[in-house]
C-alpha cells in the first residue's frame, strides 16, 4: 500500500561528506515535504556542515554527527545511505533494528544483487547479510514504478547501470538484441568520488582519455540481474498495446529463463567533472526502424525526466540536473542508442529522491524538477 503524508517527513542522511551525500543534502534542504533531520560523517563529527560544504552556508545550520545507529533518532522515516561500498550491508541490520519503521534506500552497490557470490566476485569481499538481499527492490524508477512504490528498501541503481539501461531497454523492447550488446560509458572524475586519487587527479585526467576495468566493472551484474528480471514482464503488460505477438513468441523462444544477452562494456574516463555519456551498439541486419521508434517512444515519451531528442544527447544539457536525454540511429543493419545524465544527480542522489518520492505517494517530481545551466 502506498505510503501518503500530508505532513513532511523526517529524513536522515549517513554519509553526507562524499559527493553522493553532498548532492542528497542540497536536494532535500529544498525538498517541500522533507525535514532533514540528521547528517552523519564520522570525519567531520560536530562540525557545520556549511563549514564542510561552504556552497550551503546560509541554507542550514545542521552540524554533521557521529555515525552511531544506536543513538540516530527512531522516529525517522527514512534513512539514505550514501556510503561506499561494504559499509551499507552492516548499517542495514543495525537500522532495521534501530528503526524498525523507517525506509531504507541504499545508494552503495551492497544491495542490487540477489546473488552474494555475484557481491564477492565483482566487489571482492564477502556480503554480511545475504538474507537482506531479496527485501531490496531495484530502483530504477521509470522501469520499476510500481515496485518502488510498494518497497520499504530500494537499492539505488550505480549511475553507469542507469545510463545503460535506458537506452538498451527499448532495444530489447524492439527485438533488436540477439545474442549481445556493446556498450562503451565515457564518466566524468567525480564519479571516482572525493578523494583524490593517482588516476583522478585533474592535472592527469584533463588531457587524457582512457577505458578501466574493461569488461569487468562491477555494474554489469546489476545490468543483467534488472533486464533479466524485469523485461519479460514488462514485455508482457505492453504486448497487447503493441499487438506484437509475433515478436514476442521469438524473444520468449530464443531467451526463454536465461540470463538475457551478453554484455560487454567498457567503462572509459573523461577529461570532464559531471556526467556520463553512453553508447549502446548491436547488429541486426532484420531490424525494423519504426519498430525501435515505437519502442522508444511507449516506454518514454510521458516519462517527466526522459527527453528523446534528435541526433546525439549532451551531457551538457543534463548537467547538475534529474534528466537524462536518449537518442538512437539504424545504418546498414546497425543500431546505436545512446543517453546522457548527470553521474550525481539522475545517477544517485536525484534519483534516490525521486524514489523516495514514489515511496511515499509525493509527486515524482517534486523537490527535484529543474533546468541545469547553460552555457
Amino acid at each position: 500500500m502506498i505510503f501518503q503524508s500530508k505532513k513532511k517527513i523526517k529524513v536522515g542522511i549517513i554519509g553526507g561528506a562524499g559527493y553522493g551525500g553532498t548532492e542528497l543534502i542540497k536536494l532535500l534542504l529544498f525538498h517541500p515535504k522533507v525535514v532533514l533531520s540528521f547528517v552523519t560523517s564520522r570525519k567531520h563529527t560536530g562540525v557545520k556542515i556549511s563549514q564542510v560544504h561552504r556552497f550551503l552556508r546560509g541554507t542550514t545550520e545542521l552540524s554533521f554527527i557521529e555515525p552511531n545507529i544506536e543513538t540516530l533518532p527512531q522516529e525517522t522515516d527514512l534513512v539514505f545511505l550514501a556510503t561506499p561500498h561494504g559499509t551499507s550491508m552492516n548499517l542495514v541490520p543495525r537500522l532495521m533494528e534501530r528503526m524498525p519503521k523507517a525506509r531504507i534506500i541504499d545508494l552503495s552497490g551492497d544491495f542490487r544483487l540477489e546473488d552474494p557470490e555475484l557481491y564477492r566476485q565483482y566487489y571482492g569481499k564477502e556480503h554480511s547479510a545475504p538474507d537482506l538481499l531479496e527485501k531490496f527492490v531495484y530502483g530504477l524508477t521509470e522501469l520499476n514504478r510500481s515496485a518502488v512504490s510498494h518497497a520499504r528498501y530500494v537499492a539505488n541503481p550505480g549511475c553507469f547501470a542507469t545510463g545503460i539501461i535506458f537506452p538498451l531497454f527499448p532495444l530489447l523492447r524492439a527485438d533488436a538484441v540477439k545474442e549481445s550488446v556493446s556498450v562503451v560509458a565515457v564518466t566524468g572524475s567525480s564519479g571516482s568520488g572525493e578523494l583524490p586519487k593517482e588516476a583522478t587527479h585533474h592535472p592527469v585526467r584533463a588531457k587524457n582519455f582512457k577505458s578501466y576495468k574493461i569488461l569487468e566493472h562491477q555494474h554489469i551484474p546489476e545490468i543483467e540481474r534488472f533486464i533479466r528480471d524485469s523485461f519479460f514482464k514488462q514485455k508482457e503488460s505492453h504486448s497487447n498495446t503493441q499487438g506484437n505477438a509475433a515478436v514476442e513468441n521469438r524473444q520468449h523462444q530464443r531467451q526463454g529463463n536465461g540470463p538475457g544477452p551478453r554484455i560487454g562494456f567498457v567503462p572509459q574516463s573523461g577529461p570532464f567533472v559531471r556526467g556520463i555519456y553512453t553508447t549502446v551498439m548491436v547488429y541486426n541486419p532484420e531490424i525494423d526502424e519504426e519498430e525501435i521508434r515505437a519502442a522508444f517512444e511507449m516506454l518514454y515519451k510521458k516519462e517527466k525526466f526522459v527527453r528523446i531528442v534528435d541526433g546525439s544527447p549532451e551531457v551538457t544539457m543534463v548537467y547538475g540536473t534529474n534528466f537524462v536525454e536518449v537518442a538512437w540511429a539504424c545504418r546498414r543493419g546497425f543500431v546505436v542508442s545512446m543517453s546522457a545524465i548527470d553521474n550525481l544527480v539522475k545517477g544517485a542522489s536525484g534519483q534516490a529522491v525521486q524514489n523516495m518520492n514514489v515511496m511515499f505517494g509525493f509527486a515524482e517530481d517534486e523537490g527535484i524538477r529543474f533546468p541545469g545551466m547553460l552555457p
